[in-house]
């Protein structure tokens, strides 16, 4: 009797196609990329089984199967339920590290201007600074604060204020380098953590930033523009320089800039 082969064979194609909801789950949350071409390749891959599975029924239907059949039968049986535990115990790992990897770039980003937060910096200024030193490279730190913002806020509202900060950190993403780090580390105020770069190309890249700040006027809501300046400082580590030392220089050289007229970039040169 074929009914038991039939039975099997027919039991693992349904195996495997149930496999190919979880396969498309895990394509639905996988970024474009290589291990997403795979997860395409086995889900044909699969396809290509159940095809190959429903031929071999076919061959031996209307003969006799033999216990060789019948073993050949049960293993494609168990090779379908197997298939499919696997591709649900993917499904379940893959959606459970998005969302771990979403809730760790929730925690260092600051959510209004999506830009890393203070307690991205804290962690990554000793990080950056044992680079240097090892390297033996410079570093340097950026501290850009809008002119006047108070006057934003207290003249248009929060809901422009806000908007303007989105419009200024945007602006120095565009500006800095593939591999510097933007933290928002006040209300209005913004670290450019810079590796690899020296003073003076570190108060150019300031210059670059302040001059893309002030550059156009900012549109609002009711139609209205309004124009916004920046004030820098900046400092590179100096030798044997703690990170606090550091990051202290940064904001003296900030606070001199607002002193000396504000929209303008002041630099502070490390003792040695």
């Amino acid at each position: 009797m074929t009914w038991p082969f039939l039975t099997m064979i027919g039991v693992g194609i349904v195996l495997l196609g149930m496999s190919l909801m979880p396969i498309a789950s895990i394509l639905r949350t996988l970024a474009e990329g290589r291990i997403r071409a795979l997860w395409g390749c086995l889900r044909v891959l699969i396809v290509a089984f159940m095809a190959g599975y429903a031929t071999f029924a076919t061959l031996i239907v209307g003969t006799a199967p033999t216990t060789a059949d019948l073993v050949v039968a049960a293993i494609l049986m168990a090779g379908g339920g197997f298939v499919l535990i696997v591709a649900r115990l993917s499904a379940l790992t893959t959606i459970d590290l998005v969302r771990i990897a979403a809730l760790e770039r929730d925690v260092i980003l600051d959510p209004l201007t999506g830009t890393f937060n203070r307690r991205y910096l804290d962690a990554k200024i000793d990080e950056e600074v044992d680079r240097a030193r090892q390297d033996g490279q410079p570093l340097s730190a950026l501290l850009i604060d809008l002119d006047h913002f108070k006057r934003i806020n207290d003249n248009y509202g929060h809901p422009v204020g806000d908007l303007v900060l989105r419009y200024v950190s945007a602006r120095i993403v565009e500006r800095v380098r593939a591999g510097d780090a933007v933290v928002r580390y006040g209300g209005e105020e913004f670290v450019v953590l810079a590796p690899d770069c020296a003073l003076d190309a570190a108060a150019a890249l300031a210059e670059q930033v302040r001059l893309g700040i002030s550059e156009h006027e900012i549109a609002l809501p009711d139609g209205r523009k309004i124009a916004v300046t920046a004030s820098a400082g900046v400092a590179s580590l100096g030798s044997g320089e703690a990170p606090p030392d550091f990051l202290r220089r940064m904001d003296e050289a900030l606070y001199a800039a607002k002193r000396t007229g504000r929209n303008r970039v002041y630099r502070s040169v490390a003792m040695t």
